[in-house]
């Protein structure tokens, strides 16, 4: 009996190994990151406009990650999209689409987010979007917990009401249970988990009643509170990106104020320090771009009336945007950086 006990105790030194290796090899969960929003998150910025990040002094090196050989917009195997209608491997063309079932011609921040969420991960990432043009978090995307307003709007009824958050809660549950369906590598024996969410809406939510707006902020942690509950992920780590349009001079807008403000008010919730973050976006627009385009908030540094906009002007704006300002100019650069950002702050959130 002594000599069998000897021959385990020296066996499991060389057991632990093993043990070891297998777990490295065994098959490891599919990271599944939820996006949403509205036309914003969806994304209007035409691909022709991607290589104005390439006359960025400060970011220009960035456009060789997407374009390696200078001619062709960079793909990943290892990250997949379901967006819907359509589902595939991480390219240019998840954006703004005029059918449902193709992709068009423009990015989202999913295209960098993806980029780098999968330039950082060893396992394989989906990127579960779903966002709509013109909703609002008052009302399109009101969460169960935050009840109805009281009283109800003019013309308005109960069921008017959490439209897109019951979409995008069915959207993401129907890929969720047709994951094989949609991409046939996946492994379900290593199955999913659900490691992040990504919001990125407000600028309906300008032109709600102004005691509404003033409650974002409030409807947006219950928007994070339902959807861990929903998803069963109660410590799942959330970026927020604070509605930026037109750039940091439009605080001056009351109404973009409270709305940003709203955003940023979830950085100073106790329960969420650690898990969630809200990102400042407006900085990251062109500033040649916010002096043309959005000239009534840099009058005093510049009167396109007594300066008119130059025709080298024009052909940089003709390089650089693609949409209206409500859109971020649809300017690829813009929506590059954006991405990055929120897969950098994701990436904090996941290590803590």
């Amino acid at each position: 009996m002594k000599q069998v006990v000897r021959l385990l105790f020296l066996a499991v030194p060389l057991l632990a190994p093993l043990a070891a290796l297998y777990a490295a090899d065994a098959p490891k969960p599919l990271k599944v990151f939820i996006l949403a929003g509205q036309s914003n998150m969806d994304g209007n910025a035409n691909v022709s406009t991607i290589d104005f990040l390439g006359e960025d002094k400060e970011h220009g090196h960035l456009l060789k990650k997407f374009k390696p050989d200078g001619k062709t917009l960079a793909t990943r195997n290892d990250v997949w999209v379901a967006h819907p209608g359509v589902y595939g491997k991480l390219r240019p063309g998840y954006g703004a689409r005029k059918s449902d079932d193709n992709l068009g011609n423009c990015i989202g921040p999913e295209y960098a987010f993806g980029y780098f969420m999968g330039e950082a991960l060893d396992e394989q990432a989906l990127l579960i979007k779903y966002a709509t043009g013109g909703q609002s978090l008052y009302q399109n995307f009101r969460p169960p917990s935050a009840g109805l307003p009281e009283p109800l709007p003019p013309k308005t009824k109960p069921e008017d009401f959490g439209n897109q958050y019951r979409g995008l809660v069915a959207y993401v549950h129907e890929t969720l249970d047709n994951l094989k369906k949609h991409f046939p590598e996946y492994d379900e024996n290593a199955g999913y988990e659900i490691c992040g969410f990504v919001w990125f809406q407000g600028y309906s939510d300008l032109f709600v009643p102004e005691k509404d707006r003033k409650e974002y902020g409030k409807t947006l942690v219950c928007l994070i509170t339902d959807l861990r509950k929903e998803f069963k992920a109660p410590q799942m780590p959330v970026v927020v990106g604070v509605v930026g349009v037109n750039g940091p001079r439009n605080e001056s807008n009351p109404k973009q104020k409270d709305v940003r403000d709203g955003q940023r008010s979830l950085n100073n919730i106790p329960e969420f320090k650690g898990t969630v973050k809200a990102i400042q976006t407006a900085p990251l627009l062109h500033p040649k771009v916010l002096e043309l385009k959005a000239n009534w908030l840099y009058e005093k540094d510049r009167n396109l009336k007594e300066q008119p906009i130059t025709e080298e002007e024009k052909a940089m704006l003709a390089r650089a945007t693609s949409n209206q300002g409500y859109h971020y100019f649809g300017e690829g650069r813009f929506f590059i950086l954006l991405g990055k950002s929120f897969a950098e702050t994701m990436l904090e959130l996941l290590e803590k």
